[in-house]
Formats: C-alpha cells, sequence, structure tokens
C-alpha cells in the first residue's frame, strides 16, 4: 500500500464570512493545521502534498507575508478563482490540486507516473486490436 498524505488548501475568510455561520474558520487556523499535518507525515515518513503552500504560493504568498485568504490583508482575486466559496475548489482549483497531487507521485513514487507506467488496455485509436476483437466477437455469434 502506498501512502500520500493530502494537506489542507488555505480558506478565504471574505469568502466563508456568510457560510460559516459562526464556525470560525480563519486563515491561521487553517495555517496551523496544514503545518500539523505536515509534522505528521514527517514524523510518520509519510509523503505529503502540500495544498496549503501550494495554492498559497500559486497566488503570489511568500512565506512570512500575512496570509492570502485572511481578513488582515485585501481580499485575494486569485484566490478566489480557486475557491469561490472560500472552501471548496473551482475547475480551476481541482486542477491546481491534480497537478500538486501527480507531481508528489511523480517524485515520492516514480513507479506510479503515468508517464513510466505500462499501458494494460490498447489506445483507443488502436484500429489493429479492435479490428482483432471485432472478429473475435463475430466469431462467437
Amino acid at each position: 500500500m502506498k501512502l500520500l498524505l493530502i494537506l489542507p488548501p488555505p480558506i478565504c475568510e471574505y469568502a466563508r464570512e456568510d457560510a460559516d455561520r459562526g464556525i470560525g474558520r480563519t486563515a491561521e487556523h487553517t495555517a496551523l493545521y496544514a503545518a500539523k499535518a505536515k509534522c505528521v507525515a514527517e514524523d510518520l515518513s509519510i509523503p505529503y502534498v502540500d495544498l496549503w503552500t501550494g495554492f498559497l504560493t500559486y497566488v503570489g504568498w511568500k512565506q512570512g507575508e500575512a496570509l492570502h485568504g485572511s481578513k488582515a490583508l485585501a481580499r485575494n482575486v486569485k484566490l478566489g478563482e480557486l475557491i469561490p466559496d472560500g472552501l471548496h475548489f473551482s475547475a480551476e482549483g481541482n486542477k491546481l490540486c491534480f497537478e500538486l497531487v501527480l507531481d508528489r507521485i511523480k517524485e515520492a513514487y516514480p513507479e506510479l507516473d503515468p508517464g513510466n507506467m505500462e499501458m494494460k488496455i490498447p489506445a483507443w485509436d488502436d484500429r489493429d486490436v479492435f479490428a482483432k476483437i471485432k472478429e473475435q466477437v463475430e466469431s462467437i455469434q
């Protein structure tokens, strides 16, 4: 079994204002949660995908700056495009998540890199294979 821990992404406090209903999610709490999850992964020697850092870096954040998504800064439009309701991914957010996960798989488990894996089924455009299958099906009838 291969494990890959996915750290939480950031949130946008501006977008969560109405939906949170007093839960109190903050960018700072999410940062702490992501940091603890990273510590657990490192303590257990489990590879991880750092969505928190990946998403924030993508929107222009640098270590030591106030957190994008926090009300300590103006609303970040690019972060809003990734997580429009402040929590769930848009199509663009899902694409970024996919890229971060795939990059980490390639790094941690190169044998699972799709480019390194043997094709087990015929390609959709392999006419020879499909002609043989058609012949086999017709011979059964």
